[in-house]
């Protein structure tokens, strides 16, 4: 056993020292190594640890070469590209560790922001993600999440594009809404939501839902449909509402503005104003 220790001792610093020599920042190391110093290719078992110029990654084996910076690591990975964190249950690794697959649960997590998906795909040079699969959850430190079939996230620019079965939950604006497709600005000075196909959204108990509706604002206070829109605003108390403070939501239809929530009206755009209840002013 001390013998074999011995070796696999002597294997990493002939290793270490040949991938300084070739590549300065990347190298391999675990339980047990095989290395070949020509092509650079080595396979590791147990406790596996790669380092390379943008960061670290572990795993319970791997097949990397230290040269072209590219293999495939398995089991209980957990890999840190530069202000990305990834885990899944397995890793494909290419161009010098520039571009990740990570394969089973992954978990991407950048600020914020964490991307969940059976697959996840991610160039860490266009800070852009793509998952594969059946579904996908891109959640936010806030509390919101977006749900949908497929997403691809620009972590640069904060806009997620959801496709299939989108459902949104944001707790901060109290909204919720559901859509075919999604275009979502996730940065906290924008905030922009825009909803295609099928589109609903709520807030505060109010509904509006159309072919395209567009939540602006980066306290989601206003919603601008597009298509056979309806809207049902629920009546409100108006003594209770004079209590609260702080601006109230607002909806925006088919350019009439500046609707006041405690209207209680149904909306069928194009079409007439149709006053199914109460209105009250003042």
């Amino acid at each position: 056993m001390n013998v074999k220790k011995i070796a696999v001792l002597g294997l990493l610093a002939g290793l270490l020292s040949v991938t300084s020599a070739c590549w300065a920042a990347s190298s391999i190391s675990g339980d047990q190594v095989q290395y070949d110093f020509k092509s650079g290719q080595a396979a590791a078992v147990g406790n596996v640890k790669i380092r390379h110029d943008d960061g670290t990654a572990s795993a319970e084996e791997a097949d990397y070469n230290t040269k072209t910076g590219e293999g495939k690591l398995t089991g209980s990975v957990v890999a840190d590209q530069k202000d990305a964190h990834l885990t899944s249950s397995e890793l494909i690794i290419k161009n010098k560790g520039k571009f990740l697959s990570a394969i089973g649960n992954a978990v991407l997590r950048k600020e914020d922001k964490t991307l969940r998906a059976a697959q996840v795909d991610y160039d860490s040079d266009a800070q852009f993600a793509e998952t594969i699969g059946s579904w996908a959850q891109l959640t936010m430190d806030d509390g919101s999440s977006l749900d949908a079939a497929n997403m691809k996230y620009n972590m640069g620019t904060g806009v997620a594009n959801a496709d299939g079965n989108v459902r949104l939950i944001s707790p901060p604006r109290n909204l919720t809404a559901r859509a075919d497709r999604a275009i979502y600005n996730t940065k906290e000075a924008d905030g922009t939501i825009r909803l295609i196909g099928h589109a609903t959204a709520t807030q505060n108990d109010d509904t509006v839902s159309g072919d395209t509706l567009t939540i602006t604002g980066a306290g989601g206070k206003v919603a601008m449909g597009e298509g056979n829109v309806k809207m049902v605003v629920m009546p409100q108390d108006s003594t209770s509402q004079k209590e609260e403070s702080g601006a109230q939501p607002v909806f925006s239809l088919a350019g009439l503005a500046n609707v006041p929530k405690f209207l209680y009206k149904f909306y069928n755009w194009p079409g007439h104003l149709m006053t199914i209840g109460q209105t009250e002013i003042g």
